[in-house]
């Protein structure tokens, strides 16, 4: 196989066609990641309002099922077929979930066993859970 130099009007011709691969590329990741990280912690600042004002079983329970059915439904709708992340997508992703998930396990725990009727402990549990997602989102939009 022989390589030959492209002449100039060629060189630019393949440097216009790489800016738009490139921004094709850009395009096809559109910030999903980040898209899905704010969907996650909307959902959970409202399930942690939804907890502050039901004082029953079972409409805390249908409310946990409309949770978990947003939560499906934005990891199916968003990250379903992502091919292409940021370049340390994998660490910010890891922080904001890990966050998330220990502040949810413990306020879900404490607040379940002994404040369960305290709407307060509920209004700022679902700032705390959800502060680690929106710095997530933030930082991974940034990127």
């Amino acid at each position: 196989m022989t390589s030959t130099n492209p002449t100039p009007d060629e060189a630019r011709q393949l440097l216009a066609m790489s800016a738009g691969a490139a921004g094709s590329l850009r395009a096809a990741g559109q910030n999903r990641h980040a898209q899905w990280l704010t969907g996650l912690a909307t959902s959970t600042f409202m399930f942690y309002v939804g907890l502050s004002t039901i004082p029953d079983d079972g409409p805390a329970l249908v409310l946990c099922g409309a949770y978990m059915a947003s939560c499906l439904v934005l990891s199916v709708s968003l990250l379903r077929g992502v091919t292409v992340t940021k370049e340390g997508m994998g660490r910010r992703w890891i922080g904001a979930i890990r966050g998330w998930g220990i502040a949810y396990t413990v306020t879900l725990i404490v607040g379940l066993t002994w404040l369960r009727e305290s709407v307060l402990f509920w209004l700022l549990a679902s700032v705390v859970v959800t502060a680690p997602l929106a710095v997530g989102a933030w930082r991974e939009g940034r990127a």
